[in-house]
């Protein structure tokens, strides 16, 4: 989320300061931008228990905890199976609760889930257009 910033000042201890430094340096993020993502992220994961977040080439993206799936992963196929839950459920095999968490965060969160379908489609389609994808899952 982007836009007005508010100030805040937090004390950390020094070894929790020095990792988060260390680890701005390994991401290559700014002291504040990272520490300002992991806030978000632990209050969305609060709100949110069975989602977590993960690093992929394409970006950091929501993924329902225990299964590898991405939460845009899940809400494209309940999508093509009319929302019904069950039948996205039972494709997947996954719970049910697994898929309607991953509906939650999407209600929570729409444009950025939005984003990544998007994404997606934008790479199967220029895949479509490569030479030697055909048959390639999208």
């Amino acid at each position: 989320m982007t836009g007005r910033r508010v100030h805040r000042s937090f004390r950390l201890r020094p070894d929790t300061s020095e990792r988060l430094a260390h680890r701005a340096a390994e991401t290559g993020e700014t002291y504040t931008a990272l520490a300002e993502r992991f806030i978000d992220e632990g209050l969305r994961r609060l709100d949110h228990p069975a989602i977590d977040f993960v690093d992929e080439p394409a970006g950091r993206r929501a993924s329902l905890v225990g299964t590898g799936l991405g939460v845009w992963e899940v809400v494209e196929v309940l999508r093509a199976h009319d929302g019904d839950a069950s039948a996205a459920a039972a494709y997947l095999e996954i719970p049910v609760g697994t898929v309607e968490a991953a509906e939650a965060y999407r209600a929570a969160h729409p444009a950025e889930i939005e984003r990544w379908i998007e994404r997606n489609r934008a790479v199967a389609a220029r895949a479509r257009g490569i030479p030697g994808t055909a048959g390639r899952p999208g």
